[in-house]
């Protein structure tokens, strides 16, 4: 195999890779909506004691969506992150509303 198409086929492969990243970082972000559309609603039931937390998380989330456009590890990191804690608030919200019941 020549150097050239060595070459060629590393660009293929980057560009793969590039390609399932940008798949990957655009399912996070998908999932990152519909969960923050479930606990926007979640948030409307549980009252003020949650308002502070969501507005914070709120802001970090548009942050994660302009990091995402730059399709990096660090976008993905971000999306990672930012499902992580809007997981953890709408689980909270959900166990605050079932202990309500």
């Amino acid at each position: 195999m020549s150097t050239k198409d060595k070459a060629e086929e590393l660009k293929d492969k980057a560009g793969e890779l590039k390609d399932e990243l940008k798949k990957d970082v655009q399912q996070g972000l998908a999932d990152l909506r519909t969960l923050r559309d479930e606990v926007r609603v979640k948030l409307h039931l549980a009252g003020m004691d949650a308002k502070k937390e969501w507005d914070e998380l709120e802001s970090h989330l548009a942050g994660v969506e302009r990091a995402a456009s730059d399709l990096g590890t660090a976008a993905q990191g971000a999306v990672t992150d930012a499902l992580g804690r809007l997981s953890k608030l709408r689980d909270q919200l959900l166990s605050k509303s079932k202990s309500e019941d």
